[in-house]
């Protein structure tokens, strides 16, 4: 009885998760094809060394309490030292905004170096 009951629950959350994962066509106003020559041009815009970058990634994503909604996030990686610096644009499907940032592995130590160093 219980493994039945299991079963039921496993099959309900699987399909209401792969209902969730649905990219809504009414939501997207800006596709991927009008959404990359976007990034680009901000990456170039923001980012003096962009050409020392290639392009690692691009999915749609939904961050939680972004008030702008679903976005395309593209992601760059250092060509010498792949996984340690990124570039990240994302590109909102409902108005074509842009936002860009810079990652690096140790960004936090970086900037919590006086809290960091207190502990010793």
């Amino acid at each position: 009885m219980i493994r039945v009951f299991l079963l039921i629950v496993l099959v309900v959350s699987l399909l209401a998760s792969l209902r969730g994962q649905d990219l809504d066509p009414e939501d997207v106003h800006v596709t991927l094809d009008q959404a990359l020559p976007i990034a680009l041009a901000k990456a170039k815009r923001d980012f003096p060394d962009f050409e020392n970058y290639i392009l690692a990634s691009v999915s749609p994503r939904a961050l939680k309490g972004d008030p702008n909604g679903l976005c395309w996030e593209f992601m760059w990686q250092e060509k010498a030292f792949l996984h340690f610096r990124q570039l990240r644009v994302r590109v909102y499907m409902r108005d074509g905004l842009a936002q860009s940032s810079r990652q690096s592995k140790g960004n936090f130590q970086k900037e919590h170096d006086k809290q960091l160093k207190s502990y010793r």
